[in-house]
């Protein structure tokens, strides 16, 4: 089984081409930072943050939190999957918190996601992780079919957000 940072190659199914994951290098923060705009976009949030720099910071930057696969068709990323680590209270154990999965509209039927998925379970498998959590909004159907096929549970949490004002006045 080959490691995290070789690359790993699956065979598509109705395509000769090969499409290849390896995990994100310095080198490719911009293609980090446009499919995570262009995941913004697509569920319809104004003004998509992220920033060549942005991403730069958050991959190898001195306080580095994330980390991405990247799944390439030649020489073109098709997809991605953004994750870290973190403390699952349920186990006490690190799991892997998938912040998110993104393939290019073009490449979605040539299961794209589900190598991406794989590659990141075979990641956290390797290194002791033991559980993948991510959230998915309500209104992804598509989304929500996909995870389900691939074995995946809700888990019955509810999701919460605090920013702007409300951050404030509670930092008061």
């Amino acid at each position: 089984m080959p490691s995290f940072h070789q690359t790993q190659k699956f065979r598509m199914n109705a395509m000769t081409a090969q499409i290849t994951i390896r995990q994100a290098i310095p080198d490719d923060c911009a293609h980090v930072a446009d499919m995570s705009n262009a995941l913004h976009v697509e569920m319809d949030y104004d003004n998509p943050p992220h920033s060549t720099d942005s991403i730069h910071d958050m991959m190898f930057g001195k306080h580095a939190l994330i980390k991405s696969l990247i799944a390439w068709h030649g020489e073109t990323p098709v997809g991605q999957a953004v994750f870290q680590p973190f403390y699952n209270p349920d186990i006490s154990k690190l799991g892997l918190w998938m912040t998110e999965l993104y393939v290019t509209p073009d490449m979605r039927s040539e299961k794209v996601g589900h190598k991406l998925m794989t590659a990141m379970g075979n990641h956290a498998t390797r290194h002791g992780y033991v559980s993948m959590w991510w959230s998915v909004l309500q209104r992804n159907e598509g989304a929500l079919r996909f995870y389900e096929r691939l074995g995946a549970r809700n888990s019955g949490a509810l999701q919460y957000e605090i920013d702007g004002d409300a951050l404030m006045r509670l930092s008061d």
